[in-house]
């Protein structure tokens, strides 16, 4: 065998092993993160239909988050707010526009059923921690 055919012969090994591992961490979760999701009131026929559910949350979420982080922003470059209500604004636009994202993926999946509480509770997490996106955009 040439040197090429021998490199990815090892390259398919490699991504094979790492693909078994992720579906073996995958797994190992899965018992544990649905007891968690039961006691928020969420339910789901597989773990792939969840993987399924958060890929179409990001999938849509993406541009929509584009514009919402824009406003703010815009905000703080013209100096018609300060960086304290920027994030307030961010964390609010933010959660709305991430609970109704996940709220339409949630009622076009129907293998997947989420509570209110943890739409919310997960929009406002996420919310919250995309705060520091806003950090020097009042200097510029």
């Amino acid at each position: 065998m040439s040197g090429k055919v021998k490199k990815r012969i090892v390259i398919l090994i490699g991504c094979a092993v790492l693909a078994a591992g992720m579906m073996a961490v995958a797994a190992s979760l899965d018992m544990p993160g649905e007891t968690v999701m039961r006691w928020f009131g969420a339910a789901y026929d597989s773990l792939s239909t969840m993987v399924l559910f958060v890929l179409f949350c990001g999938a849509l979420g993406f541009p929509v988050q584009i514009l919402v982080k824009a406003f703010p922003r815009a905000l703080l470059m013209l100096h018609r707010i300060s960086m304290k209500w920027a994030k307030v604004l961010l964390v609010a636009l933010d959660t709305a526009a991430l609970f109704l994202i996940m709220l339409l993926v949630d009622r076009l999946m129907s293998t997947v059923l989420v509570g209110y509480a943890i739409l919310f509770l997960t929009a406002l997490v996420m919310a919250v921690l995309s705060m520091d996106d806003l950090e020097g955009w009042d200097k510029r």
